[in-house]
């Protein structure tokens, strides 16, 4: 295997930044308010579904309302998950929680064109309500 540019990561990785980066974004403090199950919040589930697809993962989401991407089958068991949450505390910070979320689809990206396969099913979950702004 061998390893392609940083820069060529980095590249990856801000225009999937970008993409979500101005989603609940409070003009006045510039910190961010996404709380669990609003619009902005929302927004970012759709793009993470849009990412999957982008990607041929298919979506589940469980009684809660966290969803998964997953390589593999699901129902193989002994699954690996990575991944984070969109909501934020309120006007907090950019990357806390949707980095992991880019950060594993990136993982993802790396693993296929590395020619990895993964023993195991592996699944990018986003979850909702972590930092508990909304509900508590």
């Amino acid at each position: 295997m061998s390893a392609r540019p940083l820069t060529d990561l980095t590249a990856r990785f801000r225009k999937l930044w970008d993409e979500i980066a101005p989603i609940g974004r409070d003009a006045g403090s510039g910190g961010y308010l996404r709380y669990a199950l609003t619009e902005p919040e929302l927004l970012l589930r759709g793009w993470f579904r849009d990412q999957a697809e982008q990607r041929g993962m298919p979506i589940s989401e469980d009684g809660n309302g966290n969803l998964f991407a997953w390589w593999g089958d699901p129902d193989a068991g002994d699954a690996v998950l990575t991944g984070s949450h969109f909501d934020s505390v309120p006007h907090g910070g950019a990357y806390d929680g949707p980095l992991g979320i880019v950060s594993a689809f990136l993982a993802v990206d790396e693993l296929r064109e590395s020619g990895v396969t993964p023993a195991r099913p592996l699944a990018v979950g986003a979850f909702v309500e972590e930092e508990g702004a909304r509900f508590g």
